[in-house]
C-alpha cells in the first residue's frame, strides 16, 4: 500500500510541474503602444491605398506594414500606403503595427479583400521584327469576353480566343505594353506589364577570328556549331571580331546583342589577349554601359568580371582540356532552392522532365565538361547552402537573377546560369550560360538533346534582344 500511495504522489508532483511549466509559457507582457485605428482599404483598379489612424498622445510612432511575406517599416506617423499590382481572385492580407525607436510594437490590425475580376492572361511576350513589334500571350483559365493590348499610344480591342498581335510602325524607344481582360460581368482582370524597349535587331558574334570564314574553317567545334546556328537563324546576324573593336571599324550600337562563346582547351581557360586589350575592353564596356546586351557562354563569362560588372570574387570551377567518355544524362536545374524558375522566358517551350525540377542538355558519350560557374555562394557570405539569406544577398547584391544550376543541386550551392540586369552605370542586360554539359557540339556522337540548347539559346536571344 505504501509503494501504491508514493507513486500516486510522484504522479500528482510531475502534473503540477507540467502545469506550472506550461503556465509559465504563456505569460507576455501587454503591448507597450496602442494599436492603429479605423483602418480601411480603397481598391483603384490594380492599385490598393491602406489608410489608418495612429493614438493619441503619440510623436514618434513608425507604422510597419505585413502582406504575408515581407514587412516594411514606414516613415514617422505615415498614415497611408500604396499597393499593387492586386491581382484579381486573390485573397489579401495586409497588417499594420506600430513601433518606436526603443523596439516596442503594438498589436496589429488586418485589413483582408479579394479584387473581384476577370482571369488575367499568362506569359505575355514581346518579339521585335522588322515589320513592327509581335506581342503573344497565353490564355486564362477562366472564361473572357475580350482582351485589350496597349502598346504606346496604339491600343486594339481583341476577342477572346486570339493569342497574338503586330504592332507596325513602332518608333525606336522604350516601351510598357499591357494587357487586360474582360469577363461576362464586364469585369476586368489586372493588368499585365510587359517592359519592351525597340531598337536595333542586328546579333553581332564576336570571336577572335580575323573573319567568319576562318572562324568555320579552323574554330573550335562548339563555336563552329554555334556560329552556323545563330548565322541561319537570325537572317541580321553578323561575325565581329575583337580586332574590329580595337580598330574602331564597325558601330557597336547597330547590335541589339552581342553574343561571345569562348570555347578554352587549356588548363586554366584564360582569356585571349585581344579580348583584355585596354581599347578592347574600353569600346566593348561603353556599349554595355549604354544599354548594349550580351550572351556569354562556356569561359566567356569570365567577361563580366573584366568589364567591371561583376566585382565579388565568387569561388569558380572552371573546367578546361579535352574531356572524356561519360555514360550518364546531364541535365540544367530550375529549381534554385526554393526558387523554380520555369518560367523565366530563358526556359520557354523547354520541358522541365527531371525529377529534381530541370531538363537534360547532353546524352551518353564524349563530353568536354567546359564549366565556368561560381561555386560555394553561401560560404562567400558565411552562410550554409541552404540559407535563404545567401539567395538573398547574392541576387540583391549583384542585381542578378539566379536562373540555373547543376541538375540535382537542391540548395544555393552553384550558380552556373545567371541574368545581370542594369546596375549603376551598365544599363544594359546580359544572360550568362556556363554549364559545362551545355555543348553546342557533342564530340564523336550525336546529342539526343541538342534541341534543348538550341531553345535556350534562341529564347535567351530573343529575351535580349527585349532589352
Amino acid at each position: 500500500m505504501k509503494r501504491i500511495i508514493y507513486k500516486c504522489l510522484i504522479i500528482a508532483s510531475l502534473l503540477t510541474g507540467l502545469y506550472s511549466c506550461q503556465k509559465t509559457e504563456i505569460v507576455s507582457d501587454p503591448a507597450k503602444i496602442e494599436t492603429v485605428s479605423d483602418l480601411k482599404y480603397i481598391l483603384t483598379g490594380d492599385t490598393v491605398t491602406l489608410s489608418w489612424q495612429l493614438p493619441k498622445g503619440t510623436d514618434s510612432l513608425y507604422p510597419t506594414i505585413n502582406n504575408g511575406s515581407t514587412t516594411s517599416i514606414l516613415g514617422l506617423r505615415t498614415l497611408t500606403y500604396k499597393y499593387g499590382v492586386v491581382e484579381t481572385n486573390k485573397e489579401y492580407a495586409f497588417t499594420v503595427k506600430l513601433t518606436d525607436q526603443k523596439g516596442n510594437y503594438s498589436l496589429g490590425q488586418t485589413a483582408r479583400f479579394t479584387r473581384e475580376g476577370a482571369a488575367p492572361v499568362k506569359n505575355l511576350a514581346g518579339l521585335q521584327n522588322d515589320n513592327g513589334v509581335l506581342i503573344t500571350w497565353s490564355l486564362p483559365d477562366k472564361p473572357i469576353t475580350k482582351i485589350t493590348i496597349k502598346l504606346g499610344t496604339q491600343t486594339v480591342e481583341l476577342g477572346p480566343t486570339v493569342t497574338s498581335y503586330q504592332f507596325n510602325n513602332v518608333a525606336a524607344g522604350s516601351y510598357i505594353v499591357t494587357a487586360v481582360t474582360t469577363n461576362s460581368s464586364n469585369q476586368v482582370s489586372n493588368t499585365v506589364f510587359l517592359p519592351f524597349k525597340v531598337g536595333a535587331t542586328a546579333v553581332a558574334f564576336l570571336g577572335v577570328y580575323a573573319d567568319s570564314t576562318t572562324l568555320l574553317n579552323t574554330g573550335d567545334d562548339d563555336e563552329i556549331a554555334a556560329a552556323k546556328w545563330c548565322f541561319s537563324n537570325y537572317s541580321k546576324s553578323r561575325y565581329l571580331s575583337f580586332a574590329q573593336v580595337k580598330n574602331g571599324t564597325v558601330d557597336l550600337s547597330q547590335y541589339r546583342v552581342i553574343w561571345w562563346i569562348y570555347d578554352s582547351q587549356s588548363g586554366n581557360a584564360a582569356l585571349p589577349a585581344i579580348s583584355t586589350d585596354a581599347t578592347v575592353l574600353n569600346a566593348l564596356k561603353n556599349y554595355y554601359m549604354n544599354g548594349g546586351n550580351f550572351l556569354f557562354s562556356m569561359h566567356a563569362i569570365r567577361y563580366v568580371w573584366e568589364l567591371g560588372r561583376m566585382t565579388e570574387a565568387q569561388k569558380l570551377v572552371v573546367g578546361a582540356g579535352t574531356g572524356g567518355n561519360n555514360p550518364d544524362v546531364w541535365g540544367v536545374g530550375v529549381k534554385i532552392g526554393s526558387h523554380d524558375q520555369r518560367n523565366h522566358p530563358l526556359y520557354a517551350g523547354i520541358s522541365i522532365t527531371t525529377p529534381n525540377g530541370g531538363f537534360p542538355v547532353i546524352g551518353p558519350g564524349w563530353k568536354e565538361d567546359h564549366n565556368y560557374v561560381m561555386v560555394e555562394v553561401p560560404g562567400f557570405y558565411g552562410l550554409g547552402n541552404g540559407d535563404e539569406s545567401a539567395y538573398t544577398k547574392f541576387t540583391t547584391n549583384n542585381n542578378l537573377e539566379w536562373l540555373g544550376v547543376w541538375d540535382g543541386i537542391g540548395d544555393y550551392y552553384m550558380a552556373g546560369i545567371f541574368e545581370l540586369k542594369p546596375k549603376d552605370s551598365f544599363q544594359g542586360t546580359s544572360l550568362n550560360i556556363g554549364i559545362g554539359g551545355v555543348e553546342w557540339n557533342q564530340n564523336n556522337t550525336t546529342n539526343p538533346y541538342q534541341a534543348n540548347i538550341q531553345r535556350l539559346y534562341k529564347n535567351a536571344i530573343d529575351y535580349l534582344k527585349t532589352k
